[in-house]
Formats: structure tokens, sequence, C-alpha cells
């Protein structure tokens, strides 16, 4: 036992600088939790809570688990287990410290309870004692009294779930379960607040919670000033839409694929640059690496400043949880709107988090329709939809599947960097404008997704109608990133004036009904 508690000694004094402990659980009030709230803490995870927030440890003891984390890829730099097939799977065996299991009864609960200030630790079915356990001990290296956070416990399970259970319990089983571990938890916390090296606070709406979600986020969430509060995304996103359907607007998208590099600062510049430069939304990518690449591939060489291959180059250019904040922050500073490509189902369900207003399908993942429609049924959201690399059979696919009780906006895309002029297409942009017209897909909005080098290719496409532009930018040459070859330099000006082209050929095509300009006069006039 003593060399457990050695071990979480060195995973505490190497970790981030933390002042206080939250423990992350799945109910559906951790949707309300603001990301910026788990920042300067130290995140325990059960199970497979990290599909919702990626803690610093994580406790589990049922082989379910395992198969759950798979597709995400095990994110947690340490997993604290008694399933001893753990040290077995890739990607998680080096993270991996075992220990011993024992089912609660009330002998053992007792006999928990009582030892909960000793360095003895086993795990429990009861994990959130677990969890506490872990927590008091982490408080005893810290030498310090550490207020420990519950968010996410409701002690109730829902059937609209945040993420899918792979227990195999049915829903009734676990709430009566839950209901017994409410009461202990309830009799629990008073004897640790009493007798521990902990204070635990429970976050929600339960007869013993000490905060509710609204004054934890309040308390801990990343604060803005009045004047960046004033900018609201979803009001701002309604306005644009607005302007297109009713003023022939487009919509500018300053598409940030990987090139902020996973640096805080760079990430900041780019979505200033893009602001000043006029664009009307910033776009990223988000894609778990570990399930998007096959393991041959994450393999391959790929020189970068982070490794050798591939998979050192994306695992360091792809935006985390910090990153993620860095982004809303800067874009709520600047007042511009951002969205996200989704590549995989992993990457789908962290963006739900965020809440976003819409998100883009890109020409990527167009051959993976299970997923596609998956999205479909599940997101409420504005869709964004390129269709690089497709025929017209997807196009059927994407209108019976994506339409319905939304915004779509359906880009025309050549799948090649660079694409050549031959290659554009851009006539199929005014295919899609004429759809919405001719079958009444009212909510159906045309646009263009721009591969090809400058500003013509994009000017031809407003004048066949597309509302939406999107375009790769970037902040100076970086020859080892992918796609920087057909984006725009955001700190020359180059993009600046790519956006002006684009508003003088908005301004040039102006609407589609005929009429007398007031600007219009006849050279002559004919004696009656």
């Amino acid at each position: 036992m003593e060399n457990f508690f050695n071990q979480l000694k060195n995973i505490v004094l190497s970790s981030k600088t933390f002042d206080r402990i939250v423990v992350v659980g799945k109910g559906n009030s951790i949707q309300k939790i603001a990301t910026s709230t788990y920042e300067n803490a130290f995140v325990i995870n059960l199970n497979d809570s990290e599909k919702i927030q990626v803690g610093d440890l994580c406790l589990f003891y049922s082989d379910w688990v395992i198969k759950s984390l798979e597709k995400s890829g095990y994110n947690c730099p340490y997993y604290i287990t008694s399933v001893e097939t753990a040290c077995l799977v890739d990607n998680l065996k080096d993270k991996s410290i075992l220990t011993e299991f024992h089912p609660q009864s009330f002998e053992s609960f007792d006999k928990l309870v009582s030892s909960f200030n000793s360095r003895d630790f086993v795990l429990s079915d009861f994990l959130i004692l677990s969890a506490l356990k872990i927590a008091n001990l982490i408080a005893q290296i810290k030498n310090k009294r550490l207020q420990v956070y519950l968010i996410g416990f409701d002690f109730f399970v829902q059937k609209d779930a945040v993420i899918q259970d792979l227990s195999g319990h049915e829903i009734a089983f676990k709430n009566i379960l839950f209901s017994t571990q409410k009461a202990y938890l309830g009799f629990l916390k008073d004897y640790i607040n009493e007798n521990g090296a902990i204070e635990v606070i429970h976050v929600g709406e339960l007869d013993f919670s000490e905060q509710s979600v609204q004054s934890y986020n309040a308390n801990f969430a990343i604060q803005v000033s009045p004047k960046e509060e004033q900018f609201n995304f979803e009001q701002a996103y309604k306005t644009l839409l607005h302007k297109v359907y009713h003023e022939d607007y487009v919509i500018v998208v300053a598409e940030l694929t990987n090139n902020h590099l996973g640096d805080e600062e760079r990430l900041r510049k780019m979505v200033r640059l893009a602001k000043e430069a006029g664009a009307d939304l910033i776009k990223v990518q988000k894609r778990d690496v570990a399930s998007f690449y096959s393991a041959d591939e994450l393999k391959t060489t790929y020189k970068s400043p982070f490794g050798t291959t591939l998979e050192h180059y994306r695992a360091g250019v792809e935006l985390n949880d910090q990153l993620f904040a860095v982004l809303i922050e800067e874009c709520m500073a600047n007042k511009i709107g951002w969205f996200a490509s989704v590549l995989d189902y992993p990457s789908f369900e962290y963006i739900q988090k965020f809440h976003p207003l819409l998100i883009k399908l890109p020409s990527t993942i167009s051959n993976h329709k299970e997923y596609l429609t998956q999205v479909a049924n599940e997101f409420e959201g504005d869709l964004v939809v390129s269709t690089g690399f497709t025929d017209k059979s997807y196009e059927e696919f994407v209108l019976s599947t994506f339409l319905e009780n939304r915004n779509l906006f359906l880009l025309q895309c050549t799948s090649s960097y660079p694409a050549p002029p031959e290659s554009c297409q851009i006539g199929v942009v005014r295919h899609y404008d004429e759809l919405s017209e001719q079958h009444n897909f009212a909510n159906l909005i045309a646009g263009y997704s721009s591969h090809d080098i400058g500003s013509l290719g994009c000017m031809m496409a407003v004048a066949a109608g597309a509302k939406m532009i999107e375009k790769h930018v970037k902040l100076g040459n970086v020859e080892w990133v992918h796609f920087d070859g057909v984006a725009l330099d955001l700190s020359d000006g180059t993009f600046k004036e790519f956006v002006k082209d684009v508003r003088k050929a908005q301004l040039m095509t102006g609407s589609k009904i005929k009429q007398i300009h007031h600007q219009e006069h006849h050279k002559y006039k004919v004696n009656k």
C-alpha cells in the first residue's frame, strides 16, 4: 500500500498547479458545467466520464470501461484499476496502476469509512467513495485542506443520458443502486468534512447539494469583461442568417485547419487577424487522432517539431480543452462566432459540451454514411456539408438526411490541394442554389469551400449563388503543415484583400429580381 501512495504522490507532484479537486460523473447536469471551470483543478474521472471531460486520472473496476474507452483512445494520463487485462491493452497498459477491488457491503463500507484517513487504498464498487479516498490522499500529499467538488452526480439515470452507458445494466437497476449510493453519500460527506483532509461539496439540485451549477460556474468559469459579455454568438448567428435570407449576404468563413500549431498565442492572433480582415465566422477542426487513423498510419514517418511520426504531428496540433477555451475566449473578445468540422463520432460527442449552433461534416468523411446519419439524428443545430470527392448520389443522400428542421449550408468543394481551374465546377454552386427554389428547399443555402488559388473562383461562386464562402487561412508559411499551400496569409493582408473581393462580387451580383436601378439613365431621349 505504501507503494501505491508513492505512485500517487509522484502523479500529484508532477501534475499541473491546482487549487481544488473535481470528480466528474455522467449525470445530465454535467452538460451545464462551463468547460473553463476545469482550469486550475485536479480532475478525477470515474469509469468512462473522460468522454465528457478528460481528467488527470481515472478510476474503474469493470471490463466494460475498457471497451467504452477504446474508440476515444484512453486519454487520461493515469488509470487506477483492478482489471488486470488493462495491462494488456495498447495505449492503456503503460498508464495503468493496479490495485485491489473489494465489493461494497455494510461491513466493508463501515471499514472503508473508519480507515478513510489511512494510506491504505482499495477500489470499491461505490466509486465515489474511492474517488474521495484518492482526493483525501492528495490533500495529505499537498499537506493542505482541499475542496472537492462532485459534478455530474445526479443519482438518477435518464433515457437521454449524456453518453451511452455500456455497463449492460437496465435503467431501473441503476436507479435503485444510485438511490442507495445517494443515501450513503449524504452520511459520508458529513463524516469526511468533520474528520478528513478535504471538504466535499456536491454541485447540483439534491437536498444535500451545497452549490447549484449556476453558482459553481459563477465561481470558477473564466471571467470575461463587460465588453466581451455583450457579444452573444447565438444572436449574432441569427443576424447572419437573416442577412443571408433577406439581404443576399455572403458569410465568409476563415478556416483554421491545424496551423494554429497548438500554440495559444498563435491561435489568438489568427482569430484577431481573421476578424480584422472581415471574416464572419472562424472554423476549426476536431478529430480523435487515436481512432481516426489506423495504427499503421500513425506510425508513418512525418517530420514536425512534435516528433517524427504522423501521430506526433497530429496529436501536437489537435485542439484540446485548454485551446478550445482560448478559442472561445478570443472569439468572444473579438465578437466573431466559431464552429468546427467534426471528423468522427468521439469528436462529435466531445464538441457537444460547447453547445454548438452549427457544425460541419467535411468532404473527408463523405463515405462514412453511418456516422453522418447518426449526427443527423442526434444533432439539432444547423449543418455545413461539403461535397468534395462525391457525385450526384451523395447529393441525394444529403438532401434526404440533413434538411429537416435545420438550415443546411451545402458547399461545392473539390478535394484537391490546390484545385486546378478545370476542377472547380462552379456550376454546381448554381445547381445547389436552384435546388432551393425548384424543390422548395427553403432552408438549403448554397456555398463554396475553396481549395483553388486566389479570389476568382470564390467571386464566381458568389455570382452563381453562394451565400457561404469558406477559405483556408494561415499565419506565415509553415511547410510541414497540411493544406497550407492553398491557404491565404493573415499576416500580410492577403486574406483581407480576398474578403474585399468577395464583398465586391456580392455587391456586383445583387438580387435575382430584375428592376430599374437608380443609377440607370438613357443617353438619348426619344421624341414622341
